[in-house]
């Protein structure tokens, strides 16, 4: 995609997420698969426009980040969404998301300007997560573990800039989500009993965690592939040429 291509569909993002979220805050459980049903139509046209290679990389992550909404919000309870369910649009939601931050991290200007947007997201992550740990009736002890994952990506990940336009995303989206109640933290964590935010001041490094699994996945998905085409092309080699005679059988006959 070019970059006028790449920043239409983050403003479109963008402006679907405040719409659809401000649409969801009195919606029944039938009202929202309506807006379930825009946001995988969303999602199906965008990805017609990527390449294969996205296009897998975008699927996979859809996938990685629905077993995670079922284990957070449905079994392990972290979250609850407001209808206590998980909306259908939340998947797609994830894979325009992430598509939206892979464009973003594309832009030349942000490109040019990495290592300060970089530094510039690292010292705003840290200043918040600070915050969260004296402000509130509890230590957001969960924002500061997942500012510490989020700075280890930053640190020794492989896409830095990625990370840090995801992380300001997922930060603006929580704030927003959470403000208008369509999800809600739990104040301590089920089970672990670890204190948490509304939303957790670090939890934009989920989506660093989760691109680096999406990648580990589509990578070995690709070298199966490339294993079992090998595999075939060695078969096909074994075989004995149609127009070579076999000199065995003819020296048995």
């Amino acid at each position: 995609m070019s970059s006028r291509a790449s920043l239409a569909l983050l403003v479109a993002f963008v402006s679907f997420a405040a719409v659809a979220l401000q649409i969801d805050r009195t919606t029944t459980a039938t009202e929202q698969l309506a807006v379930s049903a825009i946001a995988w139509a969303f999602l199906a046209v965008v990805l017609t426009l990527q390449s294969p290679a996205v296009r897998v990389q975008v699927v996979a992550l859809v996938g990685v980040a629905t077993v995670l909404e079922c284990i957070g919000s449905l079994v392990w309870g972290a979250y609850t969404y407001r209808l206590a369910n998980l909306p259908l649009y939340v998947p797609a939601g994830h894979g325009l998301f992430y598509l939206s931050a892979l464009r973003a991290a594309s832009l030349p200007v942000l490109q040019r300007y990495a290592r300060a947007v970089v530094i510039a997201v690292a010292a705003g992550a840290t200043a918040w997560m600070l915050y969260g740990l004296v402000a509130g009736p509890l230590p957001d002890l969960l924002g500061f573990v997942t500012w510490a994952i989020f700075v280890r990506f930053i640190v020794r990940g492989r896409y830095p800039l990625l990370y840090a336009v995801s992380f300001a995303m997922t930060t603006a989206l929580e704030l927003y989500g959470t403000s208008l109640g369509i999800w809600r933290w739990s104040p301590v964590l089920p089970a672990l009993m670890l204190p948490a935010g509304n939303p957790p001041t670090g939890i934009g490094a989920g989506y660093a965690a989760m691109d680096a699994l999406t990648r580990r996945i589509v990578a070995r998905i690709e070298r199966g592939r490339a294993a079992r085409r090998r595999a075939g092309t060695a078969d096909v080699a074994a075989l004995p040429h149609p127009s070579v005679p076999d000199t065995a059988a003819g020296g048995a006959s």
